[in-house]
């Protein structure tokens, strides 16, 4: 059960519910009351920043002055305890016996989160690495009521580093539950993560689109944008082949915005790797300044700012990040007497509906983020995940509860029988009831299971479906038949999914170049990870310049279809990154059954197969020793062999 310091922290914009958010804005604004009757009078507020800040730590003090209250603050981290090696949960543990409420920034993702766990008060989020900034999307959503009246209908242009700014994350959530629109402007290589593109479509029922057009060049001109509607949505991510009519439709889509903000974001130097930060960025100046379309919209901003924003701007009645900034005290002061008022009420935060996983092994999924706490520091934190959904037909979708990366399992396995099986959607209710009882164990690998002394669960006979020879032959055959549909094959991109997928991506680049004169350049697609979602692997995988995807005819390239919902998130990852000429998709097996309306263009086997049968592929580039081969089996239901052990030793198994 949680404690009511934990539910009453503020660690993600998740934590209030937009009528509380709307409560906050109302105390916002009598800000001026609020000073006057020193309501956090005898408080005292502990403000821990890792990360350098000017504007969230001093209004945070102001505020809390302003209320009455104290502070007592430790604006260099690097000269406390940290130095000597003291945990977060230790230092959250010592200071919150000081202090009334922390507030807290630091580098780490979900480095906040931990030391709420920790706290014996409420934690509010200054901003936790590449993860969120609630307090931030509260001034921001503030600023946008003040200037325009009403959050839904608005369309907010998000631009810059919508990869690494955490500020932008917590926006773009609060955007969507408002009802707002949101168009994402991002710079090369720095598009909206994947995991925020599923959130907003999982629980806002958000959609996404590329647009096409030229209403934006006054800021970029080397990216597309992406609109974030919920309305009903565009589903350019269900179309593997970009045709003339669906040009000529996102052509016209943003013919009839009105954008009504601006949101500029600085380049996050501090979290790029080394070389990927020589890129063309986004800059609002004269030129903006100029186009009667943007008569009307204001220009945001977190600032700092570097270049991203003329000085022009400043002098102009829509450069409002001024006046955003200024918002921070009040919105500020509101927030802290709200958390003082809920304490005292013994309230709790706003609860997210998930299904949470905590595993019962010493062994078991570990956050791929090298960034989350879970990682860094893992004595401050648990391996606690949320079950997203089943995602693929074989893996279940974790996402970190610190962090909220996503990451990608494929064997479970039952505590009391100590046997492990690859997961499969077709058993999700099997491991349903598995999780209820506490019984369900999960790993990254067959390896960890083993170690663990867990035993593989029987499955039928194999059956090959496709040899060494007939796979080289339907290589062959399906790369022949690309580069005749192949306009500019010297431009062509072979893009393929982590795993299997993307070695088969490498062969069919090699077969292309034993037909042509050239061979094409070719890439993988992360759909579950934490590193860059789309990489280089040749011929140049330590070139740091993000792959180029613009006006480029692609090939996804995946082993397996079957549900489709692999492709569709690659294909979600594609068109946020850039809005490609054409792509098409490229299968070794067609399994039919499919739950996302995508047909592949080439496919080297149409296999129609059941929901209790698994084809695996077998690469020797994965699978050491074995040789290239695809094989069939049927999976038999775990529950069913264990209510056939004995009683004495399901027992003894317990």
């Amino acid at each position: 059960m949680e404690s009511l310091k934990q539910v009453s922290s503020v660690i993600s914009i998740a934590d209030l519910t937009n009528e509380e958010i709307e409560e906050i804005f109302s105390l916002a604004d009598a800000a001026e009351k609020l000073r006057a009757d020193r309501t956090a009078s005898g408080q005292i507020m502990a403000t821990l920043f890792y990360e350098p800040s000017t504007r969230t730590r001093l209004s945070f003090e102001s505020a809390m002055q302003r209320l009455g209250g104290s502070v007592i603050s430790c604006s260099d981290m690097k000269a406390s305890s940290t130095a000597k090696g003291e945990t977060v949960a230790d230092t959250a543990k010592v200071v919150s016996s000081y202090a009334d409420v922390l507030v807290v920034r630091h580098n780490w993702d979900g480095a906040v989160q931990a030391m709420a766990e920790h706290a014996d008060v409420p934690v509010i989020n200054a901003g936790d690495g590449s993860h969120e900034h609630p307090t931030q999307t509260l001034c921001d959503l503030y600023t946008l009521r003040k200037e325009k009246g009403n959050l839904r209908g608005l369309t907010v242009v998000v631009c810059g580093d919508l990869k690494n700014g955490r500020t932008i994350h917590s926006l773009v959530f609060a955007l969507a539950r408002f009802g707002a629109n949101v168009v994402t402007l991002a710079a090369n290589g720095m598009a909206l993560p994947q995991y925020v593109i599923e959130r907003l479509e999982r629980d806002y029922d958000y959609a996404l689109a590329p647009v096409a057009t030229d209403d934006l060049s006054a800021v970029v001109t080397e990216t597309d944008a992406l609109y974030l509607t919920p309305k009903q949505p565009h589903q350019l991510a269900l179309y593997t082949q970009v045709d003339q009519v669906i040009q000529a439709r996102l052509s016209n889509m943003a013919a009839g915005l009105r954008y009504d903000a601006f949101y500029m974001t600085r380049k996050q130097k501090e979290r790029m790797k080394e070389g990927a930060t020589d890129v063309s960025y986004p800059t609002i100046g004269p030129n903006f300044l100029r186009q009667q379309r943007f008569q009307d919209t204001v220009v945001m901003h977190p600032l700092p700012r570097v270049d991203e924003l003329s000085p022009e701007v400043d002098k102009d009645r829509r450069g409002i990040y001024f006046k955003q900034a200024a918002y921070g005290v009040p919105v500020r002061m509101a927030l802290l007497k709200f958390l003082f008022d809920r304490c005292a009420k013994k309230g709790g935060a706003a609860k997210r509906d998930a299904i949470s996983f905590q595993s019962p092994e010493p062994i078991g999924p570990q956050c791929r983020n090298p960034n989350c706490v879970t990682v860094k520091e893992p004595v401050s934190s648990t391996r606690r995940f949320e079950i997203v959904s089943p995602g693929q037909a074989n893996a279940l979708i974790l996402a970190c509860s610190y962090c909220d990366h996503r990451l990608k399992v494929q064997i479970a396995g039952n505590v009391v029988s100590k046997r492990y099986y690859g997961f499969d959607s077709s058993l999700a209710s099997t491991f349903s009831a598995w999780l209820k009882k506490g019984e369900l164990a999960l790993f990254d690998s067959i390896k960890e299971a083993e170690e663990l002394g867990y035993e593989p669960f029987k499955s039928g006979p194999q059956r090959v479906l496709m040899s060494e020879a007939e796979m080289g032959g339907a290589l062959s055959s399906m790369s022949a038949q690309i580069l005749r549909d192949c306009r500019e094959p010297h431009r062509l991109l072979i893009l393929g999914v982590r795993g299997a997928g993307s070695q088969l991506a490498q062969r069919v680049a090699n077969e292309i170049a034993k037909q042509a004169k050239g061979k094409p350049e070719v890439g993988e697609i992360e759909i579950y990870g934490s590193a860059d979602d789309l990489r280089r692997l040749s011929p140049d995988d330590s070139n740091p310049e993000p792959l180029n995807l613009k006006d480029r005819e692609v090939i996804l390239v995946d082993d397996v279809i079957f549900t489709g919902r692999t492709v569709k998130s690659a294909l979600s990852i594609i068109f946020r990154s850039a809005r490609p000429r054409s792509v098409r998709l490229a299968v070794l097996i067609d399994r039919g059954h499919r739950e996302v309306p995508v047909k592949p263009n080439y496919v080297g086997k149409h296999i129609p197969s059941s929901e209790s049968d698994r084809v695996r592929v077998k690469l020797r580039e994965i699978d050491p020793g074995e040789r290239d081969q695809a094989v069939i089996y049927t999976i038999m239901n775990p529950a069913e062999e264990l209510r056939k052990l004995p009683r004495n030793a399901e027992a003894a198994a317990k």
